[in-house]
């Protein structure tokens, strides 16, 4: 069964290397990674941290995109997997655009402590946003407002060992976003 897995969560939560290390236990398997999406836009761009309506309009613009992508690649009999820094509203407007898909719609938040979140992005030299994206995620956690399930990556050695974690998880049917038509 065609599936698609929305993997989510602030910037160093391990995103990227779990997307990657996902797809190599699938024999076809599209990898959706939403902030080049975002790059499409190539004149009127705004940073995420601009918080303007242009902004809003954008990421709406992002996540319609990638559920475009995931429509024509489930089409074609492919899984996909979706990388994401996706707020309560966000994945609201993945169910939206996702409503019908052919497809099993599973999301989960990887939401490891701040400290291990800003080490892991220390690359990017902004640990100010990084904190402050954790600290959205922490609230809209703690308040249930994050579909899916919540895994705390803290500990976790390698994207492999993650890997293994979220598809227990995956079994267990707590992700589920969006079930396929009947």
């Amino acid at each position: 069964m065609n599936q698609v897995l929305l993997i989510n969560g602030p910037p160093g939560a391990g995103k990227t290397s779990l997307t990657f290390a996902v797809a190599e236990r699938y024999d076809r398997m599209l990898r959706i990674e939403v902030d080049t999406l975002r790059q499409w836009v190539c004149a009127g761009y705004r940073h995420p941290w601009a918080g303007d309506a242009q902004w809003d309009e954008q990421r709406l613009l992002a996540t319609r995109n990638a559920a475009a992508v995931t429509r024509e690649t489930i089409a074609a009999r492919y899984a996909v997997v979706i990388d994401d820094v996706a707020f309560a509203d966000d994945l609201a407007a993945y169910r939206d655009s996702l409503e019908g898909i052919a497809a099993l719609v599973q999301v989960v938040t990887l939401l490891p402590d701040v400290e291990t979140t800003v080490a892991r992005d220390a690359s990017r030299n902004e640990p100010e946003r990084v904190r402050e994206v954790h600290a959205r995620f922490a609230e809209e956690a703690e308040a249930g407002a994050l579909p899916g399930a919540i895994l705390d990556t803290s500990g976790d050695a390698s994207a492999y060992e993650t890997a293994e974690r979220l598809m227990d998880v995956l079994a267990t049917g707590v992700a589920v976003l969006l079930e396929p038509p009947a």
